[in-house]
């Protein structure tokens, strides 16, 4: 999902309303907490007790912090996968997210203090690499799997090592089948992730 998009959902933007009239040096305690313990498949970091204490610090409601912590929660995957540069994230917060300029300002703080640790941290949690690729369209292959539907398919087998196995890595295979539009949903995401990685490197 895009900034963009993100801009497009009224729960996140009801979200970011809330932000801007959130007190600055309780906002920055938020953002520092939430980047640092932010997790990609988990919605909030914070137990109940916390929750509770969070309402009665914003002198918000629960619905209110939920929504709030669901926008960080969304902003910071968006912010984390793209590896967002200061630079950049301070015209999306102002311009496409429309924070005011002191939360900018303090966000892009919070970032540029925890990025590099917290990207460092989510890396090492990538346990797998790739090794090498097969794949066929309706036909057998060496993957010894027949594709027989008379709808055109591509079946793809990925192997990849496990590499938390530091002594003996283990080699494990995962077997794509896709159809034409999800071949292309996939070739057009490998697509973006060459373009994002051309554009680290220039």
């Amino acid at each position: 999902m895009s900034f963009e998009n993100l801009a497009k959902e009224p729960f996140f933007v009801s979200g970011l309303e809330l932000l801007n009239n959130v007190d600055d040096k309780k906002f920055v305690r938020l953002v520092n907490k939430m980047i640092q313990d932010f997790e990609p498949n988990r919605l909030s970091s914070f137990s109940e007790q916390e929750l509770l204490s969070m309402e009665k610090s914003l002198k918000l409601n629960n619905n209110q912090c939920q929504c709030i912590l669901n926008c960080l929660s969304k902003l910071l995957k968006e912010v984390i996968s793209d590896v967002t540069k200061p630079s950049i994230l301070k015209t999306v917060l102002s311009t496409i997210l429309l924070l005011n300029e002191k939360k900018v300002e303090l966000f892009c703080k919070c970032w540029s203090t925890n990025a590099e640790q917290v990207v460092s941290r989510l890396q090492q949690n990538f346990i797998h690499s790739y090794k090498d690729v097969n794949w066929a369209l309706n036909i057998s292959s060496n993957v010894g799997i027949e594709l027989s539907d008379s709808e055109p398919r591509c079946l793809i087998e990925l192997k990849i090592e496990d590499n938390q196995h530091h002594n003996e890595p283990k080699i494990k295979e995962v077997i794509l089948d896709l159809n034409e539009e999800e071949l292309k949903k996939l070739y057009d995401t490998l697509d973006s992730i060459k373009v994002k990685l051309d554009s680290l490197s220039d």
